[in-house]
């Protein structure tokens, strides 16, 4: 397999916009923001965002059992009420064991190239600093962000099929063509609907899935079997069959009966999309008919074995593969959630190939930025009254909110003339936009500007005596 995955990624779920991501509460309560959207009108967006919170969604209560009617274990002498008849809480049912996990495979998760470029040009645009880690779960909110990349560690592992359609990968060649037909079958065939007369026969019952609601048909109908195993198969494979056996329900109710017997009264024939011209396209009657033609004419193609690597998009790993793999590629998914380091290496060895620079500072945390935090020496490196003033206060007020900070450097300069205030700000903006290109001002995410700090001189060791 190719490096890069087969089908074409989600542009939409795959930008990802910093100044949105990264915005503080104080930037939605104040029309501050306008104002200090000019300071570097020249070098892109400012709109300060903020560290993003981990957020706890909190799932619904769980549901409390029904109480014992009457008086427990009272006895009632008058109707001679026996324990096996009293009434008892009907315990809840317990939810179906998760998959095993595919074993005898690696997974590491990587950042999408064209996320990581637009990522460059936000950074680069803004001068702004941001947290790596802060990054990598950026790019993990959104499976379009990241693709997984599946490695076989033993040569006794479990072999992987791929669908060229999607990008997902399932355990059998089977499990791959069901999911060509279940997602993909306009893309080999086209369905045309027909009239056909409805089932004949006696049916006081109908099954109905109770999970999707859907008429399977009585159990007496021929075709009931097959399109319980097919439901199954497109909707619930996460499940074992015989769980998802156990919800279907019966009802006799003659209006589901009718109901059923009125879409039976359509049938669907099938078609191959492309048919070389002048030759009768070949009827496909039903889905047997329709996988036994996919296998013949399209399996070799569209399935391929999985050798030794294969890239997956994320889309297609979390929700579309087989159950084994995506238990795997979730766990993992979990542990970088709690400490996104793999990730964030990843990220940050593609962003500075991209000309950004990595740095530490602030509690040893690792920031991203257009340059590296350099202090500036005023006695060696004389520079104008304006640049010292700026970086005299930012020295004295690293921890203002940015807002409160921007007011105070405009109102170093000497005052503009009437008419000329844009003149002033454009002038500070253009002084800020110098110091964060040279690494003499940061303008931390979440944090506001903070000059670059004089580094501490390193202690020699006296000779011992």
């Amino acid at each position: 397999m190719t490096d890069e995955p087969t089908s074409p990624p989600d542009l939409a779920n795959l930008e990802m916009d910093l100044a949105k991501s990264f915005q503080p509460s104080w930037a939605r309560e104040s029309d501050a923001p306008d104002r200090i959207s000019r300071m570097v009108a020249k070098h892109g967006d400012d709109d300060r965002p903020e560290r993003p919170g981990k957020s706890r969604d909190r799932g619904p209560g769980r549901d409390r059992p029904p109480a014992r009617s009457g008086g427990g274990n009272r006895r009632d002498d008058r109707k001679g009420e026996r324990r096996s008849e009293r009434f008892e809480p009907r315990r809840p049912e317990r939810p179906p064991r998760p998959a095993p996990e595919l074993g005898g495979w690696t997974v590491q998760f990587q950042p999408h190239r064209l996320g990581v470029e637009g990522l460059a040009k936000q950074i680069k645009a803004g001068a702004k600093a941001y947290p790596l880690f802060d990054l990598a779960r950026l790019v993990l909110e959104k499976s379009e962000r990241y693709l997984v990349d599946f490695q076989r560690t033993a040569e006794n592992s479990p072999a992987l099929y791929q669908l060229r359609a999607d990008g997902s990968i399932w355990l059998t060649e089977g499990e791959a063509v069901a999911q060509a037909l279940a997602r993909h079958l306009d893309k080999f065939y086209r369905r045309e609907s027909v009239t056909t007369d409805p089932p004949k026969g006696a049916f006081s019952s109908i099954a109905v899935c109770g999970l999707s609601g859907e008429l399977l048909g009585p159990s007496n109908y021929h075709d009931y079997p097959n399109k319980l195993r097919r439901l199954h198969a497109e909707r619930f494979a996460h499940m074992p069959f015989e769980t998802y056996k156990g919800r279907v329900r019966m009802e006799k109710d003659e209006e589901l009966i009718a109901k059923w017997k009125e879409e039976q009264s359509r049938k669907d024939e099938f078609y191959p999309a492309e048919t070389p011209e002048g030759v009768e396209p070949v009827k496909l009657a039903t889905l047997a008919e329709v996988e036994r033609h996919f296998r013949e004419h399209h399996a070799a193609a569209e399935i391929v074995p999985v050798r030794d690597r294969v890239k997956v998009p994320g889309p297609s790993a979390m929700n579309e593969s087989s159950p084994p793999i995506h238990q795997l590629a979730r766990r993992v998914w979990d542990e970088l959630q709690r400490f996104p380091l793999p990730l964030a290496q990843l990220i940050g060895q593609q962003l500075t190939s991209q000309g950004l620079q990595i740095f530490k500072t602030h509690e040893n945390i690792t920031y991203i930025s257009l340059a590296r935090p350099r202090y500036l020496d005023r006695v060696a490196t004389p520079v104008s009254e304006t640049l010292g003033a700026m970086l005299e206060y930012l020295e004295a007020h690293p921890t203002l909110p940015r807002p409160e900070q921007w007011k105070a450097l405009v109102a170093l300069r000497p005052p503009a003339a009437e008419g000329a205030e844009s003149q002033r700000e454009s002038a500070v903006a253009a002084d800020l936009a110098w110091l964060l290109h040279e690494g003499h001002v940061l303008d931390f995410a979440g944090r506001g500007l903070q000059a670059a700090r004089r580094p501490q001189a390193r202690q020699s060791r006296q000779p011992e005596q």
